[in-house]
């Protein structure tokens, strides 16, 4: 048997296009062909659901919230999920919910996602059907994420990012505008991994194919038989991979 993972945004998903109906045809073959699709995306299973409303893309399975949770390809059983303590999202709150630039949301293991703050007077596709919430939410969900939104402002991404890693008590990874707040040891690498175990299937016997173009798909590049990165992603991620390609269906079904 042979598994491929694929990012989402970025790597199959480009607003405002959507999804090349060619990488769609080759997800299709490749699953008709008796191997295992799985998304592997930092997006809950509700964003997740969200951003695949009206298409035909499928996967078997899915890794979701940076390898927070898993779900079967319909998104209707809960596999595993690792929270991240709520009390989080208040620390997040008394740093930065009064600066100008960002917004801080919480995604769960559930079905509703929420905004908690949101100063850059925007909005953004992946997050608009979240709905508001206040701290006196955050005892009635079970958090996957924190996710905190820095849309064109390096400094102060970066400065959150040192925030988050100070705190040693979340596990931090970075997805171009995004920052995003993980239960400790979590990754989309971890989550493969754990979903392969939960499936009972021996990772020796599989070889495992990995599509992703931002920095939080280094760890599961980094488990990968073959990994891909794309001409658009960081140069870090270009460099930690195999082959840097223009779209999945360039590969993917060579691998058949």
């Amino acid at each position: 048997m042979k598994v491929a993972a694929f990012d989402f945004d970025g790597t199959l998903h480009h607003p405002p296009h959507g999804f090349d109906p060619k990488d769609v045809a080759a997800i299709d073959a490749w699953r008709k062909a008796g191997h295992l699709a799985i998304s592997a995306t930092g997006r809950s299973r509700t964003a997740l659901a969200h951003g695949m409303a009206g298409s035909p893309l499928k996967f078997d399975y899915q890794v979701l919230s940076n390898g927070g949770s898993a779900t079967d390809g319909a998104n209707t059983e809960l596999i595993f999920g690792h929270e991240v303590a709520g009390d989080i999202i208040r620390q997040a709150l008394d740093q930065f919910g009064q600066r100008n630039g960002l917004a801080i949301f919480g995604t769960t293991l559930g079905h509703v996602d929420g905004v908690f703050s949101n100063t850059t007077g925007a909005s953004h596709d992946f997050t608009a059907h979240f709905t508001p919430m206040t701290l006196a939410d955050i005892p009635d969900h079970r958090f996957a994420v924190i996710p905190i939104w820095v849309p064109g402002r390096s400094r102060l991404r970066a400065e959150v990012v040192e925030w988050a890693q100070a705190l040693g008590s979340v596990e931090v990874a970075q997805n171009q505008d995004y920052i995003d707040l993980m239960a400790p040891g979590r990754s989309k690498g971890v989550g493969i991994a754990q979903l392969l175990d939960e499936l009972r299937i021996p990772r020796q016997s599989i070889q495992l194919y990995t599509f992703g173009d931002s920095w939080n798909d280094l760890p599961m590049h980094a488990i990968a038989d073959v990994s891909h990165s794309f001409h658009h992603s960081p140069d870090e991620v270009r460099g930690a991979t195999d082959h840097v390609i223009g779209s999945v269906s360039e590969v993917l079904r060579e691998y058949l």
